[in-house]
């Protein structure tokens, strides 16, 4: 080495003179170099603690981050706000990254995708979520929303330059957020300045020799050793470890220097480079720490020679220099054949960062040689590995293999060298022939060298010293065949806590109800649900609203832990019904909905049951069960009518009675033929018929006395009456000279429908002659039909008729009313009792007189009463 004479003549001059001087009997100089080893290949050194990647903190003070490669992780928000009439948006800036960096990703919430690479919010979040991302340029502008959204609080000159980060926007939502602001997570491409000495061009890489080196030349954030400085990194060792296995793919496969090697092959048939950094280095380790972290990453080393730094990735070197005894002082060699059983392993095992495993650390298959296991005598002795800035289970796998075969190779020799050792450089192989020990041409790796200053007789001797470890070619070798399957840790069955069932589709029934102080009736609307399929649900939410109304017209109406509920004094009309259930931390379900139509008081009454018919006396006893519908109970009747007809029907009856809607019994003359009966409700309504029929046989015989007849004549006075076709009826309500238009008359009998109400009186009376006691009983037979109702003008066949006579809908009435006297009708001013109606009547009297009273609820209907009569019966 010649230019190492001058050097050598000057230290030995300055060192006998320091000797001389300073009678100092032994000192020593040491100069040279020595690795600096990734922490994965110090037994004995504590491991650093890999901090939590993917949380995202708020704290006054917090280390800053530097991101290689690929990687998911959380921040430091450094703006949080709340904005709003109620406080509804929460404005969040997240600080990723103290550099620029090639792309940011996909957002995540508590391991959920909340907002897709592209930007727009996944899942619960749509709609929930904005985002506005920044990668960390100097020159990048503040977020435009947010300079929007809160022009007061933050303005142009908030620039966050150089520093990667997001802006998010989050619109409250209990389902999507119920526990309030979540953890934050963003995937990123890190650092894209990186340099390459290769091509002079700075951008993205995850070439763990180039993200190394980026780290250790930042002059602020690392120690400042610049590529090619004199005191920087050595940029022809750079290039020789960015191959990522050194020089023997150059020499192997005679591929230029500097060129990246083969790519590995993995197991499933894909391949992958054999070393990448992706990971996130923390400021707040120091150098030190993070460097031997990054070099883990490639089973790297690095040495500090002359002032320089060799960066150098695992990979076999050809040896080029081979050492012999002739370049070793006599007694200058000192050989270990093994290590210290603290140091020594024959498994390893670790963790990796595994992206199947929501980048979180996992374990990959361990690296196990049942060689190295039987020369420790069946022991299995494991080291334990960590690989933080590997995301890959394969290269994991190869860095734990040559871990494994580096440290099996456990011979290692210092030797006290003569000048021409000097020639051997720290990381590189050279072969060792030493006959004595049977070493002939046995690669060692060198570890250190050192120059040693002793004092040598009268003078100073200035010697290298060398440290060695064996090595082999096969410490780096590796095939895909080697390689386990990894499979992340399987997920584990616990429902998730945002994932929750629905409950089942509402049912609903509507009923009546009467108030609390008994004023009034109410309709209700009863719905029930089947519970959701979830242990983990408190609750139900019930709403409702108009159907047809807006998005924004639900109405909260309850929370229930019941699968049921009463909505109360619900209004009539077409309605929409939603249930949804939620759980113990306040998520929801999705809604189940359903329509409903609430007739409220407006639905007539249901059909009465349990009619029966008693007689006695004369007498017809009709008793029913109570009215099921509260608003017949309470300001409802119950309508009793008779009918003589084969087929009773409404229209074809009289009234006989209306008793209280909350009655269950009425007492009624007995008649032959039917009785009917419909409940009538507080509005009006009636409800279905029902009816009992009885021939009206009495145990107490009577034999007819007299009887007045008034059909087919009808020959009495009419007032609102008439007769029509053999049959009385009601008059027309408007008169012939009331007529505008005459063409325009739809009917020229009953034009403007008929008067509500007439009177026939009898033309005559019943003369008995004498006080006399008698039975009265009336005869009526009436139909109803619609006046304005002409076959020409129906349409549908005659089969779809419903009512020949057309009848159906006729809410008509005929009464038979009497007077009687004591004094003889024929003499001078008789005194006549009042009126009174007549169904079945006894009297004591002279003599009697009898009127019909016609009634209709509708100008378009009018009764047709074919037979009206008054009999008078004697006890036989």
């Amino acid at each position: 080495m010649p230019f190492l004479a001058p050097i050598v003549t000057a230290v030995a001059g300055w060192v006998g003179t320091t000797l001389a001087a300073g009678g100092i009997g032994a000192m020593l100089l040491r100069l040279g170099g020595s690795l600096l080893l990734s922490y994965a290949s110090q037994a004995l050194m504590p491991k650093p603690k890999t901090p939590a990647r993917t949380v995202t903190v708020r704290a006054p003070v917090m280390p800053r981050d530097m991101v290689y490669g690929r990687a998911r992780k959380g921040g430091v928000i450094v703006f949080l706000h709340a904005s709003g009439a109620k406080s509804q948006f929460v404005h969040l800036v997240v600080v990723l990254a103290a550099h620029r960096v090639k792309a940011i990703g996909a957002v995540w919430f508590e391991g959920e995708m909340a907002v897709n690479a592209a930007g727009v919010a996944q899942g619960r979040w749509a709609g929930k979520v904005t985002l506005e991302k920044r990668l960390g340029g100097e020159d990048q502008t503040a977020f435009a929303s947010l300079m929007a959204n809160l022009p007061e609080m933050w303005t142009a000159e908030h620039r966050l330059a150089g520093c990667a980060a997001i802006y998010l926007r989050l619109a409250y939502d209990q389902d999507a957020f119920p526990g309030g602001i979540p953890n934050i997570a963003v995937d990123i491409e890190g650092k894209d300045d990186i340099l390459d000495p290769r091509t002079g061009i700075r951008g993205y890489s995850e070439n763990a020799a180039l993200c190394l080196a980026d780290y250790m030349a930042h002059p602020r954030f690392g120690i400042g050793a610049a590529i090619g400085a004199g005191d920087g990194i050595d940029a022809a060792a750079l290039i020789e470890g960015l191959t990522g296995s050194g020089w023997i793919w150059q020499s192997l496969f005679g591929a230029p220097p500097g060129t990246e090697p083969p790519p590995e092959e993995v197991a499933d048939g894909g391949i992958e480079p054999r070393y990448a950094c992706n990971g996130v280095v923390s400021l707040a380790q120091d150098p030190k720490t993070v460097i031997e972290a990054m070099l883990s990453a490639m089973a790297g080393r690095v040495a500090h020679a002359g002032g320089a730094w060799r960066l150098m990735a695992g990979a076999y070197r050809l040896p080029e220099i081979t050492l012999t005894a002739d370049d070793v002082r006599a007694g200058g060699m000192v050989l270990a054949t093994r290590v210290s059983r603290a140091a020594s392993f024959n498994a390893v095992r670790g963790q990796f960062v595994s992206p199947e495993n929501d980048w979180q650390a996992d374990d990959f298959p361990a690296v196990t040689s049942e060689v190295y296991r039987a020369e420790d005598g069946g022991e299995e002795v494991w080291r334990d590995l960590s690989l933080p800035f590997t995301i890959s289970s394969s290269a994991a796998q190869r860095l734990a293999k040559i871990e494994l075969e580096r440290a099996r190779r456990q011979m290692s020799l210092r030797i006290a060298g003569k000048l021409s050792a000097w020639a051997a450089a720290v990381g590189e192989t050279v072969m060792l022939d030493y006959a004595r020990w049977g070493f002939a041409a046995k690669p060692f790796e060198v570890q250190s060298v050192s120059l040693d200053l002793t004092a040598a007789g009268d003078g100073a001797a200035l010697l290298p010293e060398l440290v060695l470890r064996e090595t082999s070619p096969l410490v780096y070798d590796w095939d895909a065949s080697e390689e386990a399957i990894y499979a992340a840790a399987p997920r584990t069955t616990l429902p998730s806590a945002f994932d929750v069932p629905p409950p089942g589709v509402p049912q609903v029934q509507e009923e009546l109800y009467v108030t609390r102080d008994g004023a009034g009736v109410k309709a209700l609307a009863r719905l029930e649900w089947t519970a959701a399929a979830s242990g983990f649900v408190s609750q139900y939410q019930i709403e409702a609203r108009r159907a047809g109304a807006g998005a924004d017209d639900w109405a909260l109406q309850a929370r229930t832990d019941a699968t049921s509920l009463e909505i109360r004094d619900i209004a009539p009309g077409a309605w929409e019904f939603r249930v949804k259930a939620l759980s113990v931390l306040g998520v929801s379900s999705e809604w189940r909905t359903t329509s409903a139509e609430i007739l409220g008081l407006s639905a007539p009454p249901a059909a009465l049951t349990g009619l029966t018919l008693q007689t006695a006396g004369g007498l017809a006893i009709l008793k029913w069960q109570r009215s099921p519908d509260a608003d017949v109970r309470l300001g409802g009747n119950i309508v009793i009518r008779h009918s003589g007809e084969a087929t009773p029907s409404w229209a074809a009856s009289y009234s006989m009675d209306r008793v209280s809607g909350n009655e269950a019994i009425a007492v009624l003359p007995l008649k032959p033929g039917a009785y009917l009966l419909r409940a009538e409700d507080s509005g009006g309504r009636l409800g279905p018929m029902v009816s009992v029929a009885t021939a009206g046989a009495q145990a107490l015989a009577f034999a007819p006395l007299t009887h007045l007849e008034a059909a087919p004549q009808f020959s009495g006075t009419h007032a609102g009456t008439a007769t029509r076709d053999g049959a009385l009826t009601l008059g027309a309500a408007a008169m012939l000279d009331d007529w505008s238009d005459l063409d325009a008359v739809a009917s020229f009998d009953w034009e403007g429908g008929v008067v509500a109400e007439g009177i026939y009186s009898f033309a005559a009376g019943i003369d008995f002659g004498a006080v006399t006691r008698a039975r009265l009983r009336s005869v009526i037979a009436v139909a109803g039909f619609a006046v304005f109702d002409r076959i020409d003008a129906r349409a549908a066949l005659l089969d779809a008729w419903e009512d020949f006579d057309g009848a159906e809908g006729a809410e008509v009435d005929v009464v038979l009313e009497f007077r009687e006297t004591d004094d003889d009708p024929g003499g001078p001013g008789p005194a006549w009792s009042g009126w009174s109606r007549i169904d079945g009547h006894e009297i004591e009297a002279r003599a009697v007189q009898a009127r019909a009273i016609l009634r209709t609820a509708d100008a378009a209907f009018a009764p047709r009463v074919s037979a009206l009569g008054l009999h008078a019966d004697g006890v036989s």
